[in-house]
């Protein structure tokens, strides 16, 4: 039995109950030196790791001038590299390479592998980090150093359609989970030396990798700091989405709006850069943060720059109208049915009554169960599969609505008007943006139905209050509505110049040079 054989058969035979609970609790890898003991470095490597079966060990004995051998090793865990890399550009160079009167780690790492990205390390917490990174390592006998040799080949899904985002004219590559892939991504958008792709690492046990990505010469120093500061200032576990990052670097947590913009689109991510705006970019997620932002960027679409201006500040308007209908239009039904009939035409209001003769519930119950039925039919639409879920959505609009109305549950009138919420709901770019609005829209049926248009007023303004105070990243989150001149109005919501009259980036954001 070779020595390795032994190795495994003494580290299974102690893996007691007893002994795996131990390992489980102990810390990680320190910084221990390894011992030039092959042998032992092999069994400090698997018990550190735990034995894994998945991991890779390949003994190759090579030969030495004079007939003698010494004894070398490569690991790799199947799966994170890629084998033909491992075979290709190690193993076969090693086995192939020639007598020689002495065989170092400097000889192999110059002359042998035929690899791109070649690193020593000497301690035992590097070599288990390397491995896990989907790097293969390279022991020797008598040598207290390790080869580190890049070799990434973990599956991943291709770069394809954005799905949450979708345009009909514009680019149609969107970021997928692989982070190299998405910083590639953007440095063929943005082909300039200036382009800062700032490396962190978040998560004890997870160690997740991510990117900060700016504009040297344009980006604010102080916000680039400030983004810096709060993800350095992170502490927890694990982070498996880009979403996590969101509560830990918002400014005001508790607050129903997204003080931070997500979006798979690589053209609106390269946009955002060339704004003077800071890119996050997380390992193993498609969506990237971008930071910070303003309450009217929810409204705007990437569209809107690739069509006519003409046609880009109507479709603005209508998403406004969209978010004060998905807003404000049940708390109002409720308000003038309950409490100021005098405020609609007679025989409108003579309509709505006849059609409400019937109903049991007041406006305000009449109108809650109607959006909380359709909050269920939007959640479970989204969870089935594609086919089905449409399925749920034509079944709960037409056959329960439709059973609803005769059964005298609800009215007609109210059942137009929470389909008209949907829609202005739906035609919201942003989907926390949307669900904000929606989340906001019940406390001001509550309003309605107890102070009538006067609890919606007092709901409104105290929505706008907070959405004054509140700031991204420094940045006030109605800077885009509230101008300091009439020049610094060069793309808002109310209107959209043409490409030649956009000349100026976004005061607000302090960029170091204000002109593209």
């Amino acid at each position: 039995m070779s020595f390795l054989g032994k190795l495994l058969k003494k580290s299974a035979s102690s893996a007691s109950p007893g002994h795996l609970s131990e390992a489980a609790d102990a810390p990680g890898p320190t910084e221990q030196q390894l011992s030039g003991n092959l042998e032992k470095d092999l069994q400090l490597i698997l018990s550190t790791t735990q034995n894994p079966s998945d991991l890779i060990v390949r003994e190759l004995p090579l030969q030495m001038g004079g007939g003698s051998e010494i004894r070398a090793a490569v690991l790799y865990i199947d799966g994170l590299a890629e084998k033909d890399i491992v075979h290709q550009c190690v193993i076969l160079p090693l086995m192939q390479m020639g007598h020689q009167d002495e065989v170092t780690l400097t000889y192999i790492e110059k002359f042998v592998i035929t690899a791109s990205g070649i690193k020593r390390v000497n301690t035992l917490a590097e070599s288990i980090k390397g491995l896990l990174y989907s790097n293969t390592l390279v022991l020797l006998d008598e040598i207290a150093e390790i080869l580190l040799i890049t070799s990434e080949g973990w599956e991943h899904r291709f770069v394809s359609n954005p799905t949450s985002e979708p345009i009909i004219r514009g680019p149609q590559d969107a970021f997928n989970e692989v982070l190299r892939t998405n910083t590639a991504l953007i440095r063929r958008k943005i082909k300039d030396p200036k382009l800062v792709l700032f490396p962190i690492q978040i998560g004890t046990r997870t160690l997740t990798d991510g990117a900060i990505a700016y504009l040297q010469d344009v980006a604010n120093p102080s916000i680039v700091g400030e983004v810096k500061r709060r993800l350095m200032a992170i502490e927890t576990e694990g982070i498996l989405d880009s979403g996590q990052l969101e509560d830990y670097l918002e400014d005001s947590p508790l607050s129903p709006f997204p003080q931070i913009s997500s979006t798979e689109r690589v053209d609106k991510a390269a946009a955002a850069i060339l704004e003077g705006k800071i890119v996050v970019l997380v390992d193993g997620t498609p969506f990237a943060l971008t930071m910070p932002i303003t309450f009217t960027e929810f409204l705007l679409s990437t569209e809107d720059y690739y069509t006519s201006y003409i046609a880009a500040t109507m479709l603005r308007w209508v998403r406004f109208l969209a978010m004060t209908m998905a807003l404000t239009l049940p708390s109002i039904y409720i308000a003038i049915t309950t409490y100021h009939q005098e405020m609609i035409p007679t025989e409108l209001m003579l309509a709505i009554a006849s059609n409400r003769s019937g109903i049991p519930f007041p406006a305000f119950v009449e109108a809650l169960i109607m959006e909380i039925s359709l909050e269920l039919l939007r959640e479970a639409s989204l969870r089935l599969p594609g086919t089905m879920g449409q399925t749920i959505g034509i079944v709960g609009a037409l056959v329960i609505g439709q059973a609803a109305v005769q059964a005298n549950i609800v009215g007609p009138v109210l059942t137009i008007i929470v389909s008209f919420t949907a829609i202005g709901a739906f035609a919201i770019p942003n989907y926390n943006a949307s669900l904000a609005i929606r989340l906001l829209r019940f406390p001001l049926m509550v309003l309605a139905a107890v102070f009538g248009i006067f609890g919606i007023v007092f709901g409104t303004s105290a929505i706008l209050i907070h959405m004054i105070h509140l700031r991204s990243f420094g940045v006030s989150y109605l800077a885009a509505l509230t101008p300091q001149s009439l020049k610094a109005v060069d793309d808002s919501i109310v209107f959209k110049k043409p490409a030649p009259m956009l000349k100026y980036r976004q005061s607000f954001l302090g960029p170091k040079k204000q002109k593209p």
